[in-house]
């Protein structure tokens, strides 16, 4: 590589200790960073950047790329090969686990961010809503919607409800993470000390699902039932995104939707008390405790 070549991610912005919190912005900045690229990362965070690019968008010289896929196609022609050291064997596996992660994992994502009522209007919509500039907030929360219930649409019968589609991806993650656990077993990662494209594509679907504060985890926290890949991750962020802060940026507690019957508005508080306090004083009055007469 010429020393002045210059490398620029488009990407939308990470939180809670994510790169991203879109999952092909996350697999192409992890490929920079295991490959130790340099880069410039640019966030979908201003209308100008939102209106001239979309998605994953990586620029090298007057080549634009707008999927994972593609740019390490593209990478490996710049000598940039993770999977250079796998024999043939072993890229045979590394492409039918891949296959497995994504058919198996990602309607998991898309159901718990997008379909899952409460994770979408309690946290994803929020959260997008508050990372990027209005309107294009809007019109991303309406295309990943319509995007997340495509897909699940095309995996199960138009008669099939989601709470049944919820069911059967819950068997699905855990039939994945349990094949993925034991191929680990003690590693360090999938084909030993060094991670392969594989290990971007298990993190980067992985990582959502357990850092991620949904409100309703009942598919996420399926993760936590196996201490090696919980580590796996762990091990991943220590050693090639050891600088993202795990605090969250764009929601803050007082932001959440309040779903205790004990979270009460303040407006609400007020008509309470007024209302009380007019009853109080008419029961008073009704009562000749309070006379109304002038003097």
């Amino acid at each position: 590589m010429i020393a002045n070549d210059k490398f620029t991610l488009y990407i939308y912005d990470g939180d809670y200790g994510l790169p991203s919190l879109d999952v092909e912005c996350t697999k192409t900045l992890l490929f920079f960073s295991i490959a130790k690229i340099p880069l410039q990362i640019i966030t979908f965070n201003n209308l100008k950047v939102c209106i001239f690019h979309s998605g994953s968008y990586f620029v090298h010289k007057n080549v634009c790329l707008k999927s994972f896929h593609e740019s390490v196609l593209y990478l490996n022609t710049l000598n940039y090969n993770l999977d250079v050291n796998l024999s043939p064997k072993q890229q045979s596996e590394s492409l039918a686990l891949k296959t497995l992660v994504q058919a198996k994992l990602r309607p998991a994502l898309e159901y718990v961010f997008w379909l899952d009522q409460r994770n979408c209007e309690e946290f994803t919509q929020l959260w997008y809503a508050k990372a990027l500039p209005f309107p294009f907030n809007n019109i991303h929360i309406k295309r990943l919607k319509d995007n997340a219930l495509d897909l699940i649409e095309s995996q199960y019968p138009c008669d099939c409800s989601l709470e049944t589609a919820k069911d059967n991806i819950t068997m699905l993650v855990t039939e994945c993470l349990t094949s993925l656990s034991a191929r680990l077993s003690n590693l360090n990662y999938f084909y030993g000390d060094n991670p392969t494209s594989l290990d971007i594509i298990v993190y980067s679907y992985l990582a959502p699902l357990l850092k991620l504060p949904f409100p309703s985890n009942s598919i996420n926290s399926l993760v936590t039932l196996w201490p090696n890949l919980v580590n796996y991750i762990k091990r991943i962020d220590v050693k090639y995104l050891p600088d993202l802060p795990k605090e969250p940026k764009y929601i803050r507690n007082e932001d959440k939707a309040k779903t205790s019957d004990d979270d009460v508005s303040y407006v609400a508080i007020s008509i309470l008390t007024i209302s009380a306090v007019t009853l109080m004083f008419g029961f008073a009055i009704s009562k000749g405790f309070i006379s109304t007469k002038l003097y």
